[in-house]
């Protein structure tokens, strides 16, 4: 069974724009997006648990949130636990 995501109208305009124009953001864009925003709202000190779903590889994820980081200028700490991904903002 495929996942459903609803698309809000500004994420629908984003695409039509992009289709107009010749290039639509990729997958890699996409995601990337979803983890900045996800990121964003973090204070220092403040963090997250992520808990991958079935099928997601713990290093993508972490790789990811490295990625989102760095485009954010945040820099990242990784706390160890088991399943979960904890995540806090350092700087």
């Amino acid at each position: 069974m495929p996942t459903f995501e609803k698309l809000t109208k500004d994420e629908v305009t984003d695409i039509l724009e992009a289709k107009r124009r010749g290039r639509g953001k990729s997958q890699r864009e996409r995601i990337l997006e979803k983890y900045v925003e996800q990121l964003q709202p973090l204070q220092v000190g403040e963090g997250i648990a992520v808990l991958p779903e079935d099928g997601d590889n713990r290093q993508t994820v972490k790789n990811r949130l490295k990625r989102a980081a760095d485009k954010l200028g945040y820099e990242i700490e990784f706390i160890r636990s088991r399943g979960v991904i904890r995540v806090m903002r350092s700087a």
